[in-house]
């Protein structure tokens, strides 16, 4: 049931009528734009005393105030020592310390280094703290700690530092700077909460500003590049290395060593493959190593108690005053309240002290909306699914609008304590205004700040736990307790003190303990302990949970290639019950891919319907890709199958190894006539992956496979005129042209691309052109303009732009008035105005240059705010305009955000935002400029990001992959893919009308 705490007094919580009167006044454009500064009403803090009552908490919890200011000031991360002291990060520094001189989008080194590590004390044995002390101090944004042999670790960028008290006071006289070099740029993504790993590592988020981290133990090792990933410490040596990730403020583990990431809009992310398996292998299909198992999203409910700051109605209403405001603020955070805008913190809640169905839910923070929630996560393949628990209410709202939760940490009383940094305004600079900037006090409260235990009903605290003077026996039966806080405790422990006389005990406990966490922690500590031995690990690939099997293939994975019986275990594992643990067979055999051959191939044969199997199998196949190929392809001919030869076909011909080619297209060709739509599909594969170096299959195949490759084009020549066939089907054979000559395309270009024939027909036919090198394709699509529908159109332009040679001969036939301007969409626009070859792209310029600046196009169209829009015409201008790009319902495509949502957006933000595009951008939907070595040039949105390898998603809306050995410069234009100058397509009542249909409902 909610909390029927009843609210504060409205003067200290909420606007009183007269001042959302005020407020509101403001929003009158006279208001808007004028030269009078704007002013906001303040609203008063809540005093501590006061401040349990402020919250709407579900199911009979209830908020405890652990400490508050002058105790502890900005708290935004926290950790918890072996003996129950906690340590606190105070971002008091947040967001800046010099506003006067601070800019948006660049760095800003005269921000002074005054964040601190605070150190709180509970005397009395009451669960709250009594007193405090500043730790360490003079640390530039401090957001993250782990403990460490007596002392803490602290990530502080561009710095991490190792601190500790050697003398008992409660001060850091020791300090050492171990790595440096993190860019300090976006204060909102800055790496983050250091996280112990079972595997006895700290994994820090990466956050995704990057840097060059320079290692100063040791001087000699070269700066680790980051860009979007996360860090992997060892603290034994204080080596560090990237690892899976790159998101922003938040990293939880539960149990089994699944980590979870939040990212603004994304609540919660999974890291389903590490890194170092993709990177064996460039020419994979490029996959994130991250998955939403959230929903996520620029619209995504939230159910805030507390009432709208009266500065972010008006950012909503008018959208933006200032026409040189560049930041690139996310959509969600320009409406007014009730969406999810700062996802943080998130935590796998993991204690003892909650009922039993709490255990395992993900907690969330959401700081801009003063609440925090919890989603169930449920498996889902090898990853996972995660959905609201509580409806449209929220485990815990704050009616006051200065609490602003961030972050958790599981405490050693069970419950979740959580970080409140307890600020007026919590907004990034960057995504403000310049007026309403100047407005505010972003800095107003880096004084104040409070810790809270959501404590569930009845809740009594336990005493404080003293584990440094627990004996290594003792430590070895907490691996076993309930909470995790202990377990977790108790590991570290052990590992610090490496003591051996645990050896025997743990042993016992990983073969005779029923709990299986008992069990996992165990096998982990006598790694951690180098005691873990080949029989030690054998045995747990016997174990009765699955975790403990997955966990066992993992850590023999560095032990296979010396170790034989290591290899019989993990192999004899490939048809386990568990996924999880086949899905771990098939990334632990890449060390040994000389001997994983038939065990991959065996995997493979029943394995090709996961996404993510097919990636863990072609990540280890390495130079035995074919043969495990071979074993997919005997099989059944289904889709699922004709993927995984796809997907094999690409990365044996981006290897381009002539016997492998030759070897691969005789088996294709010696299977077609059992399964021709796996050997067809492998066939293209292998075609995709030897365009990247200009080569054709033709020119590795034996006669027998010559033949078939003609047969197969012919047949594909065919079915692409099949009148008679599906859509679907003729689409299928349009992609196998290619493996046609240019000169059969020539001959089919003046059947397909004619307005009678299927729009997705003449498309595939377009796109399929991509890979054909010759001067004649520009030809081709000129000659056949006049007759192609949009979408072809749209199709057209992603072709010419991709070449320097075939993108001039279109510019000199819009320059002589063969093509209108008007005829090009303006996705068309974009692409012709962000080529990377700087001739040609001033000349498309010059072709589309937009009239006047922005606001006065939109200060020009402020008669369509009063003007009547026809919806149903307003869609008929969305078809003809914005669906090139934007979806609503199912129409249109995916390259700009969904406009499902923008119907609750007013006439004014939707007006604003289609005659500026560039005012806010994004950054998932911000347009970047690939240049390839083989000179071809690209342009689109980023759909996916590794290590080694790029997917663009074009602006027709196809996705290509490269592999960033392939890529001579990839950078970001900080534009959106709609260009500007709209006014110039749609009159004033085209543009109301559009304005009216997207507001309808989707």
């Amino acid at each position: 049931m909610p909390s029927t705490t009843p609210s504060p007094k409205p003067t200290r919580n909420v606007f009183s009528a007269l001042e959302r009167l005020a407020a509101l006044i403001l929003l009158l454009p006279g208001a808007a734009f004028g030269a009078e500064p704007l002013k906001f009403p303040s609203i008063p803090p809540t005093s501590p005393a006061e401040a349990e009552k402020a919250f709407h908490t579900l199911h009979g919890f209830h908020m405890d105030l652990l400490a508050a200011e002058p105790m502890v000031a900005s708290p935004v991360a926290m950790a918890y020592d072996e003996d129950g002291h906690a340590f606190v990060a105070e971002m008091v520094d947040y967001p800046y310390t010099d506003k006067a001189h601070h800019k948006a989008n660049q760095e800003n080194p005269t921000d002074a280094p005054i964040g601190r590590i605070r150190m709180l004390f509970d005397d009395d044995g009451d669960g709250k703290f009594d007193r405090s002390t500043i730790f360490a101090e003079g640390l530039s944004w401090p957001t993250g700690i782990a403990c460490w042999k007596g002392g803490i670790i602290v990530t502080a960028t561009p710095d991490v530092w190792y601190f500790k008290d050697t003398k008992g006071d409660g001060h850091a006289d020791a300090r050492q700077k171990l790595f440096t070099g993190l860019r300090k740029f976006n204060v909102q993504a800055v790496m983050n909460n250091p996280v112990w790993g079972l595997d006895n590592r700290l994994y820090i988020s990466g956050g995704s500003n990057g840097g060059e981290i320079r290692n100063l133990m040791h001087p000699e090792l070269k700066p680790l590049s980051l860009r979007r990933a996360d860090l992997r410490l060892d603290p034994r040596n204080n080596l560090l290395e990237l690892v899976s990730g790159g998101a922003r403020f938040g990293n939880g583990r539960d149990d089994w060593g699944n980590r979870f990431l939040c990212n603004i809009r994304n609540p919660a992310q999974h890291i389903a493959i590490e890194s170092r398996y993709l990177a064996r292998n460039p020419y994979l299909p490029v996959v994130s190593a991250l998955t939403d198992v959230a929903e996520s999203g620029d619209q995504l409910p939230v159910y805030r108690v507390s009432p709208p700051e009266a500065w972010r109605e008006l950012r909503a209403k008018r959208w933006s005053a200032d026409s040189t405001v560049t930041a690139h603020m996310p959509r969600s955070e320009l409406v007014g309240s009730g969406v999810v805008t700062s996802s943080s913190g998130i935590t796998v809640y993991r204690g003892d002290a909650y009922p039993a169905e709490f255990y395992g839910n993900l907690i969330v923070a959401d700081c801009a909306g003063n609440l925090f929630y919890r989603l169930k996560t449920r498996p889902d393949g090898v990853t996972f699914k995660a959905s609201r628990v509580d409806g449209k209410q929220e485990l815990c709202a704050g009616r006051d609008i200065w609490f602003r939760p961030v972050n958790f940490v599981n405490a050693p009383d069970g419950c979740l304590h959580v970080c409140d940094m307890y600020r007026e305004v919590i907004e990034h600079p960057w995504s403000l205004p310049d007026d309403i900037h100047a407005a505010l006090d972003l800095e107003r409260g880096r004084d104040r700040g409070r810790l809270y235990r959501l404590a569930p009903p009845g809740f009594q605290p336990r005493p404080a736990p003293h584990l440094s003077k627990a004996s290594t026996a003792e430590l070895v039966a907490l691996l076993a307790h309930p909470n995790a806080w202990h377990r977790d405790t108790a590991h570290r422990l052990l590992f610090e003190r490496q003591d051996q006389s645990a050896v025997p005990a743990l042993r016992e406990m990983m073969s005779k303990n029923q709990n299986p966490l008992a069990r996992l922690q165990a096998l982990w500590s006598l790694e951690g302990l180098g005691a873990l031995n080949e029989t030690d690990i054998v045995a747990a690939t016997h174990d009765s949970d699955e975790h403990m099997r997955r966990a066992a293939v993992l850590l023999a994975e560095p032990r296979l290639k010396e170790s034989e019986s290591l290899r019989m275990a993990v192999m004899h594992l490939t048809d386990d019950a568990a996924l999880g643990v086949r899905y771990q067979v098939a990334l632990s055999l890449g060390e040994v891919p000389d001997a994983a051959a038939k065990p991959l191939a065996a995997l493979a044969s029943h394995e090709v319907a996961d996404s993510w199997m097919r990636t863990a199998i072609l990540s280890s196949a390495g130079a035995h890709t074919a043969e495990v190929a071979a074993a997919v392809l005997r099989g059944a001919d289904s889709p699922d199958a004709a993927t995984f030869l796809r997907d094999a076909g690409g990365v044996i011909g981006g290897e381009a190894k002539a016997d492998i080619c030759r070897a691969f297209l005789d088996l294709l060709a010696g299977e077609a006539a059992a399964h021709a739509s796996s050997a067809e599909a492998g066939a293209l594969g292998l075609a995709k992956g030897l365009a990247r170096h200009s080569q054709s299959p033709t020119t590795f195949a034996s006669p027998a496979a010559q033949d078939w490759l003609r047969a197969v084009s012919a047949k594909a020549q065919s079915g692409a005129l099949a009148a008679k066939a599906s859509v679907e089907q003729r689409t299928e054979s349009v992609a196998l042209l290619a493996l046609a000559d240019f000169s059969a395309m020539q001959s089919l270009a003046g059947k397909l691309l004619q307005p009678s024939q299927p729009e997705p027909v003449c498309v595939a036919f377009i796109q399929s052109l991509r890979d054909k090198r010759d001067p004649g394709v520009a030809t081709l699509l000129l000659t056949a303009w006049p007759a192609l529908t949009p979408g072809a159109r749209e199709a057209a332009v992603g072709v010419f732009t991709s070449r320097k040679e075939w993108l001039e001969p279109l510019i000199v036939a819009v320059e002589k008035q063969q093509i209108h301007p008007a005829e090009l969409s303006p996705a068309a626009r974009a692409a012709l105005q962000r080529f990377p070859d700087v001739a040609l792209r001033e000349r498309a310029g010059k072709l589309f240059v937009a009239a006047g600046s922005r606001q006065d196009a939109i200060t020009r169209y402020q008669p369509v705010l009063t003007m009547h829009g026809d919806a149903t015409k307003g869609h008929e201008v969305y078809r003809a305009i914005c669906s090139t790009c934007h979806r609503k319902g199912d129409e249109g495509r995916d390259i700009g955000p969904n406009l499902a949502t923008v119907g609750a957006w007013s006439p004014e933000q939707l007006l604003t935002n289609i005659l500026d595009p560039n005012r806010e951008v994004a950054p998932n939907f911000m347009l970047y400029a690939v240049e390839l070595k083989d000179g071809r040039a690209l342009a689109g949105i980023i759909a996916a990001e590794t290590e080694t390898g790029v997917t663009l998603k074009s602006l027709d809306g196809t996705e290509q992959s490269f592999a960033r050995t392939e890529i001579a410069s990839l950078k970001a234009t900080g534009t959106s893919p709609m260009p500007e100058g709209l006014e110039g397509a749609v009159n004033m009542q085209q543009m109301a009308d559009l304005v009216a249909f997207l507001r309808d409902a989707p």
